[in-house]
């Protein structure tokens, strides 16, 4: 009962609507049937007349059930039906006077109405109503069609909005290896005190990935990400040959920069991966305006070169990293970035420019 008062309080036109509609088309009957015949405007007994007006609202209100009804079905199977716009009026035509002449007839029989013309009132009765009724259930079929396009509209958001959470969680189910933070602990008290190296790159590890997890889905500032980085560069040289040198050529100053973070690791994760020949990395990370220029390149062999040579589950993983870095980047700045990678057989090169 309070929610059918607050829908009358906030828009009251689905409820008086069809009883000003019933009362205009009396009174334009009333209108062509009084002055025509140079009679007075409501000439006559004001009880008959009275009576017909009550009448007329009472159609109004049945046909707007009926109508709203039958649009309801027709705008629900509208994805998959097309609909007949023409045949639609058509029974709407069928309907009013298959409603309006028994009713008048009834109404008349009973002595509610008076006809005295006989058929030519009907005639008039009919010639009136019918375009008025057209034009009615015409204001009925737009406002069902808009409220049908907004409730799509909202529908349409709440699928994309469902799609980029799930989206979202698959890749960083994908991305955080939850056992592995926990297992963690565990390995480095198992380590003898007396390897430090050991128990500094589990530190550091433990370090990497509880970043990952707490940090996935919310923006970061770049000096947090820069650090991030710079532990995980460190991590991943002591796990190779002396051999390698890393170039890094990164601007100090990101006052104020946020970004999504772990947008730069898997690019950096496998250039240090397919690192051969020479054994260079080189990083570049730089601001111009609002965009953000990263570039990395890594030496290769011939054999690297050839992604022949390079073991099957390898490319696997580093193409489901690429793909993950690739979905994200669509999901956290669409339109806003754009990814190239190039190799010309010594060097494997990848570009990413944010604009923010």
């Amino acid at each position: 009962m309070r929610a059918s008062i607050a829908k009358l309080s906030v828009n009251p036109i689905p409820y008086l609507g069809p009883a000003l509609w019933g009362i205009a088309s009396f009174n334009i009957l009333r209108v062509v049937t009084d002055l025509t015949k140079k009679n007075e405007f409501w000439s006559g007994g004001v009880k008959i007349h009275s009576v017909g007006l009550l009448i007329s609202v009472i159609f109004c209100y049945v046909i707007t059930f009926l109508w709203r009804r039958r649009l309801g079905r027709i705008f629900a199977a509208k994805p998959t039906v097309t609909t007949n716009v023409t045949l639609e009026y058509i029974v709407a035509v069928v309907q009013i006077m298959g409603l309006l002449n028994p009713t008048v007839y009834v109404s008349e029989r009973l002595g509610w109405v008076y006809m005295g013309d006989g058929y030519i009132d009907y005639i008039l009765v009919n010639a009136i109503y019918v375009p008025l009724f057209l034009l009615y259930y015409m204001f009925l079929r737009n406002e069902r069609s808009d409220r049908n396009m907004a409730e799509n509209r909202i529908y349409v958001e709440q699928i994309k909005a469902d799609k980029l959470d799930t989206e979202l969680q698959l890749l960083k189910s994908q991305y955080h290896p939850h056992f592995l933070f926990n297992a963690l602990n565990t390995v480095y008290f198992q380590i003898d005190e007396s390897n430090t190296t050991a128990k500094k790159s589990v530190e550091q590890l433990s370090e990497l990935l509880r970043y990952q997890i707490y940090t996935m889905d919310e923006e970061v500032s770049m000096e947090h990400e820069l650090a991030f980085l710079t532990s995980y560069i460190a991590f991943q040289q002591q796990r190779l040959t002396a051999r390698l040198h890393v170039h890094t050529d990164i601007e100090k100053d990101w006052t104020g920069v946020r970004i999504y973070p772990l947008l730069f690791q898997p690019l950096i994760e496998n250039a240090f991966k397919y690192v051969r020949g020479t054994y260079e990395i080189a990083i570049c990370l730089k601001r111009e305006g609002t965009k953000i220029y990263f570039s990395i390149s890594n030496s290769l062999s011939g054999a690297a070169a050839d992604a022949s040579a390079i073991p099957r589950t390898e490319r696997t993983e580093s193409g489901a990293g690429l793909s993950n870095l690739k979905k994200r980047l669509a999901l956290r700045y669409p339109q806003r970035h754009t990814l190239h990678t190039h190799t010309d057989g010594t060097c494997f090169l990848a570009e990413l420019i944010l604009d923010l």
